[in-house]
């Protein structure tokens, strides 16, 4: 699609938008959505459900093929002039990159507006890898850590630990419906 051509408009979801960009591995998109879907924690061993998040919980994941090639820029161009109010600050691309590699890294997007409505000074685009991706998400929610403070994180010193299918809580998760994931 000609994103030039023809403005986006950026989806209105509740929860912080993930937009499916490649389209060539529909296999990766299923891989991407289970990992979003795992239960996570950055407490080794942990049991406790409590201390598990789910990407899901936070991001919505949008598979409309619009939005084929979207680029970086010109999700920052769309962002202020979309005709509604957004309730998200910032964005993820899953693009080619995403799908390349083992860990998913998704292309994360600031699009916070100050409240004149005007682009604040934005970090540029910077990747986080699918699993991190929930932590991210609850950081942001709670005012921990803004997402734009995510953007030069060394993920890989940074672990985080995976409830896997048959687990006692990937089993409490998915008895909550928190995922859809098949065992």
């Amino acid at each position: 699609m000609d994103h030039h051509q023809q403005p986006i408009r950026l989806p209105r979801t509740d929860a912080v938008p993930l937009l499916r960009t490649d389209f060539t591995d529909p296999a990766a998109w299923e891989r991407l959505l289970r990992a979003l879907e795992m239960p996570v924690t950055f407490e080794e061993g942990s049991q406790d459900v409590a201390f598990y998040d789910s990407a899901t919980m936070y991001v919505t994941p949008v598979d409309d093929e619009k939005y084929r090639g979207l680029p970086a820029e010109t999700v920052l161009a769309a962002a202020p002039y979309t005709g509604h109010e957004l309730p998200y600050d910032h964005i993820y691309l899953a693009d080619a990159e995403t799908f390349a590699s083992d860990d998913l890294p998704l292309l994360g997007i600031d699009i916070h507006l100050d409240p004149d409505g005007e682009p604040w000074p934005r970090e540029k685009p910077f990747r986080i890898p699918a699993l991190h991706l929930a932590g991210v998400e609850v950081n942001d929610s709670i005012g921990n850590l803004f997402f734009r403070e995510n953007h030069d994180f060394d993920w890989s010193g940074f672990p985080v630990y995976v409830a896997e299918p048959g687990t006692p809580v990937h089993d409490e998760f998915r008895r909550m419906g928190v995922t859809d994931q098949e065992d």
